[in-house]
């Protein structure tokens, strides 16, 4: 008996310290691709309708370009999916979001004046 009471205590105490899941908090800076300019550097979510999509096996690192709120080149917000990441998602990103509006959650990053988001993870985009 004294063995269980040990394993219950210890559990316990691993249950209040362990936690499996350490993601973040969404936040709560909630902006349309438009406005995402307005905000590098902050972790927000950016949503809008995936306008155009491309996957570029060519190119140095395989990115995948979701790009929201208008076509390339003229997008106001890019979600970017690079190769090593790609394989986490079961329908390749190009093909699954093109045309849905999506919601991406992340820190905001400028890159050749466009803000953009990595994504590593599918939980990140969240189709609305």
């Amino acid at each position: 008996m004294p063995v269980l009471a040990v394993v219950m205590v210890a559990g316990l105490i691993l249950s209040r310290v362990y936690q499996p899941d350490s993601r973040e908090a969404e936040p709560d800076l909630r902006i349309t691709a438009f406005d995402a300019s307005d905000h590098i550097g902050e972790r927000a979510v950016v949503c809008g309708i995936v306008e155009s999509a491309d996957y570029i096996p060519d190119i140095r690192g395989e990115p995948t370009f979701l790009n929201l709120g208008r076509p390339h080149p003229d997008q106001p917000f890019t979600a970017v999916i690079w190769g090593e990441d790609r394989g986490r998602w079961p329908v390749p990103p190009e093909e699954r979001y093109l045309t849905r509006r999506i919601c991406v959650t992340g820190t905001i990053r400028e890159h050749r004046g466009t803000p953009q988001i990595r994504v590593r993870e599918p939980r990140q985009i969240r189709e609305q």
